[in-house]
């Protein structure tokens, strides 16, 4: 189908531009208007559609998930339900603008998994599991899983967000503290001598205030330049892999970040599988859904065991990657046909165990910053006892 670039009028009145597909001019128009757009423009265009390059940000996810499901379960149609939610303040505005993208795709005869699918905003896991659904004909049912799901990821990130919140603010708040302390307030201290010599720790404190004094503003865009490269660095696949790197060299965190990879493949794990997705698909898509790359090179073990008639509870064993107990209980599962139930199961006790393994982590990072802190005084606190003695004794030897 053509490409067209469309001005229009939102039902808010604010005006917005976007490009769509569509059989003809008079047909993007019509759904355009459908949507209770005011339509200023059409017009055709021969550059290739560029992909929505948003992406469905969690909190969306969660809300959108709950209340769709709640929608169709009522017996509202899927169109129906979407134009009412695209409309919905309690979404972000990028997330509404998705939505009306979606259902542009619906009206131009795509299911909601493809519609879904072709805005390129939402993670593989949602599209098969709607897909999923949609096939066997429980929407509604696979939408309440997939909002458990979220619903699971969102309180998981929570509770570390919360867990890590004092002690950031702590080691934010003491490293400006010191810093003042060390660039301005001991330098002046010490120029109340008369500009004597001074040696150590303090003349290098001296030297950078000096430096900072007189290159603060390259200094500054130096500081938010490393800022802003580390924020995007440690969203790319090498940034993702260096954290990892860091955290596997710290034995509590990497005994903390074992449990949450577990517990996320099982609860992702049992989600696809109770919705009716393949197993080599659920493997595959529960692997990377922990982010964890040591996982992920283990996943082609699996799907060839899987593929050769093996079962799932060889294929975790093989990867030496998964605790006994979560094979066991998988092996029990199978026994019984009830796979996804037991992975359910294991799910919230490895979600308690991090939990758990969580606060013991923050009461060993809270005592752990105030004893760099206090050494940190210290050096602080003996270099200027020895400096001033040093002065004293200068000034004594002039008189």
């Amino acid at each position: 189908m053509p490409l067209y670039v469309y001005r229009v009028i939102t039902p808010n009145g604010k005006p917005a531009t976007g490009r769509l597909e569509a059989e003809s001019e008079i047909s993007l128009v019509s759904k355009l208007s459908q949507q209770g757009y005011i339509v200023l423009g059409v017009k055709p265009t021969k550059e290739r559609k560029r992909r929505i390059t948003l992406r469905a940000k969690l909190a969306d996810l969660v809300l959108f998930t709950r209340q769709l499901a709640t929608m169709i379960n009522a017996g509202v149609r899927i169109r129906d339900a979407l134009t009412l939610l695209s409309k919905q303040n309690a979404f972000t505005p990028s997330f509404r603008k998705i939505l009306v993208n979606v259902l542009v795709s619906i009206d131009s005869g795509s299911s909601l998994s493809e519609a879904i699918e072709e805005t390129n905003a939402f993670e593989p896991i949602f599209v098969n599991l709607v897909r999923a659904g949609e096939s066997g004909g429980v929407l509604d049912n696979t939408l309440n899983k997939v909002s458990e799901f979220y619903e699971h990821v969102k309180k998981t990130r929570d509770e570390v967000r919360s867990a890590m919140a004092y002690p950031l603010f702590v080691s934010i708040f003491a490293f400006f503290i010191l810093m003042i302390i060390s660039l301005f307030i001991l330098p002046s201290l010490f120029r109340a001598f008369g500009g004597a010599k001074v040696g150590g720790i303090v003349a290098m404190l001296m030297g950078a205030n000096d430096f900072l004094a007189a290159n603060w503003f390259y200094a500054t865009i130096i500081v938010v330049s490393i800022l802003i490269f580390l924020i995007y660095f440690f969203r790319t696949s090498y940034g993702a892999a260096t954290k990892e790197f860091v955290g596997n060299l710290i034995p509590p965190i990497k005994a903390l970040k074992h449990l949450q990879d577990s517990s996320n493949f099982s609860k992702t794990l049992s989600t696809l599988i109770s919705s009716g997705v393949s197993i080599i698909e659920a493997v595959d898509m529960a692997a990377r859904a922990t982010g964890s790359r040591r996982l992920m090179k283990k996943v082609p073990v699996m799907v060839d065991i899987l593929k050769n008639g093996g079962t799932l509870k060889s294929a975790m064993e093989k990867t030496k990657f998964f605790p006994q107990l979560l094979v066991e209980m998988v092996g029990t599962g199978e026994e019984t046909g009830r796979v996804d139930e037991m992975l359910s199961k294991v799910s919230e006790f490895y979600d308690q165990e991090a939990s758990v393994k969580l606060k013991q982590l923050v009461s060993m990072i809270e005592p752990a910053m105030i004893a760099i802190i206090g050494l940190f005084v210290g050096i602080l606190v003996f270099s200027l006892y020895q400096t001033m003695f040093n002065l004293e004794q200068g000034v004594g030897q002039h008189f």
